[in-house]
């Protein structure tokens, strides 16, 4: 549940009253950073097991013992747990690979006997991959044992076994089990070594993140505040992308977000105290020739203000220099904090303001989920078909540029955006238009139809789509950790351009032929010649046929015909025999591959040459 919370502050005689809502700082683990895990529940009898979801950089490695090996002599393995008995020189160690983490925790269970005193288990470790250890633990009784390993954190990080003080007795024996290493580790989906909290574009496509997918709210609240009223709402619970669009506002706001102060007062009056929002001039309100913000009001349609946040927590702010006018972006003078979403429980929100003498803001907030178009499972950002029409999105976003598997070629900067896409590297913003072919207002990269003339994307891209869904392939579609269709048995080649003009026909509208005249029946007579029209607009390719056998089969040019592929037939020395023959042509537009028109029927007709006397008067038929 989202909680926002809309609340005035105000300024006395110079003097600041604020209050600000502190809580939990709710770190996103689910999507930003990834729980590592290396163990041994030892249910073998192998020192190789790997029981966790990362596997460990090497197996068990025993010291001192006249075995070496989980089977037998000082250490081994029994009863499906790690069994260390009269330790002297004899230890264990395994090694973990801890480079990418943050922080990470060791913990076992262990039951000992007649363990006590100078004769204990020590639980050592090391950064370095083997000496020198440092010891965090000496055991003895049963428990237990949990501690955290942050400082040793490393590519060799290795956990050891073995005596403490002095030698074990031949009655003194420990047995450890569910040995476990859980590590943190930011999570960096495409690789591209920015973590995703700080990545602009996740997948690399060349797409800003919060342009994945179109906004469609499942929350929209209005606000309205004056007089140091506040206002508190409920919305959707949760990760996702957020709009607060401020129709009227005096000079200033604040927001905090789970506790957490975004970027302290967002200014806009010239000569007060805050951080500055301005325009790509340098100038803010009320100066370089933009009124003051005060006193101008917009409407829900065209706001004055408008903040977004996305799933990530990247926030973006723009306003209008006149009442109705586009909204341009905004730079703080210090950069807004990345928004602490609170992704399965309740985000409070807190907008409020510092002020002198009458007060408004009024406005609206929509909030929209994490957005997965194609139900496939994988959130459009970090989708490289987002619509699993076997067309990448870094070809339908429309930037043209060079890609390999859907991911763009090249340097990616501090933003995670490839710096192809970037007039400024590591600005966080693109220098392109998004591709909507039809102008819709759905993106390319989310529209199965994305010219609007019937014809599916996936059929004018030349892939197959086995069941007129709009998909590639058939159902019931796979797909891989990047959201590209694995179940097709084609796609992701470089789209058809039938027409040869430079433009895919996914993304230039078609339609079928429309025939103006139709074929009329030809009378020629034997060892004459004669022909078959047709008149139709939108027709690129011509396919007369004739009817033989029972079936309809294609013309191809020879000693009798010419022109099967073109508008006209030409048809030469037909003989008697092919008296009341059926023609008829098929019409294609190349660009447009879901629809063919067929002409209406012509028979050939053979006429003999006759000639005709009545009397003194002779009528001479003539060829044709």
């Amino acid at each position: 549940m989202l909680k926002i919370i809309f609340e005035k502050k105000y300024r006395k005689l110079g003097n600041r009253r604020r209050y600000l809502f502190f809580g939990c700082f709710l770190m996103f683990l689910g999507q930003l950073m990834a729980q590592v895990t290396f163990s041994d529940t030892f249910s073998t009898v192998s020192y190789a097991r790997n029981d966790g979801n990362t596997n460990w950089a090497t197996n068990w490695i025993e010291s001192g013992d006249t075995n070496n090996g989980p089977s037998a002599q000082y250490i081994s393995i029994q009863n499906q747990q790690l069994y260390l008995y009269r330790l002297s020189t004899e230890d264990i160690r395994r090694t973990a690979n801890l480079s990418n983490a943050t922080s990470a925790t060791l913990s076992f269970d262990y039951n000992t006997n007649s363990l006590g005193g100078n004769r204990q288990l020590g639980v050592y470790i090391s950064s370095t991959g083997g000496a020198p250890y440092t010891q965090i633990g000496t055991l003895s009784g049963n428990g237990s044992f949990t501690q955290d390993i942050t400082a040793y954190i490393s590519a060799n990080t290795v956990i050891r076994f073995a005596k403490s003080n002095t030698n074990w007795q031949s009655d003194d024996y420990a047995y450890l089990d569910n040995v476990l290493i859980s590590a943190v580790v930011p999570v960096d989906t495409d690789g591209d070594g920015i973590e995703d909290v700080a990545d602009f574009d996740n997948d690399n496509d060349g797409i800003l993140d919060w342009d994945e997918c179109t906004f469609n709210s499942t929350s929209t609240q209005n606000f309205n505040s004056s007089g140091g009223s506040a206002i508190t709402n409920t919305a959707t619970t949760g990760r996702g992308n957020m709009y607060i669009d401020f129709v009227s506002i005096d000079n200033s706001f604040n927001l905090t977000i789970n506790g957490t102060d975004i970027a302290t007062e967002f200014q806009f009056q010239p000569g007060a105290p805050g951080n500055f929002a301005r325009f790509s001039t340098g100038f803010t309100y009320g100066q370089g020739g933009v009124p003051q913000l005060w006193s101008m009001t917009g409407t829900l349609a065209n706001p004055m203000l408008r903040v977004i946040v996305d799933a990530d927590g990247h926030l973006k702010l723009y306003g209008a220099q006149s009442p109705g006018g586009t909204l341009l972006p905004l730079t703080l003078d210090v950069p807004p904090i990345t928004v602490p979403w609170n992704p399965s429980g309740t985000n409070t929100i807190t907008i409020g303001q510092f002020v002198t003498g009458p007060t408004n803001m009024n406005g609206q907030i929509r909030f929209s989920g994490e957005c997965d178009t194609d139900g496939d499972g994988i959130f459009n950002r970090f989708d490289l078909d987002s619509d699993n029409d076997g067309i990448y999105d870094a070809v339908e976003a429309g930037h043209g540029q060079t890609h390999t598997n859907g991911v763009l070629n090249g340097a990616v900067g501090s933003d995670g955006v490839p710096n192809l896409v970037q007039t400024d590297p590591n600005g966080g913003s693109i220098n392109y238009t998004y591709s909507d072919s039809d102008s819709d207002g759905i993106l390319d990269i989310v529209d199965l139809d994305s010219d609007n003339d019937g014809c599916n994307d996936v059929l004018e891209a030349g892939f197959t789509d086995n069941n007129s869904d709009g998909l590639l392939g058939p159902n019931p579609i796979s797909t891989d950790a990047n959201g590209v269709v694995t179940s097709g048995s084609d796609g992701y080649t470089v789209p058809a351009d039938a027409d040869a003009d430079a433009v895919f026909d996914f993304r230039q509208a078609g339609a079928p032929p429309i025939i103006t005249t139709q074929p009329s029946d030809a009378i020629i007579c034997p060892g004459c010649s004669g022909s078959l029209s047709v008149s139709a607009t939108n027709a690129d390719t011509y396919q007369w046929q004739r009817f033989i056998g029972g079936l309809w089969t294609d013309i191809t040019d020879n000693a009798m015909f010419s022109g099967s592929n073109s508008a006209t037939l030409n048809i030469t020395n037909p003989t008697p025999s092919q008296n009341g023959e059926q023609y008829r042509v098929v019409l294609t537009d190349v660009a447009y591959i879901c629809a063919q028109t067929t002409s209406a029927i012509a028979s050939l007709q053979i006429q003999v040459n006759t000639i005709i006397t009545n009397r003194r008067i002779t009528y001479r038929v003539h060829k044709n």
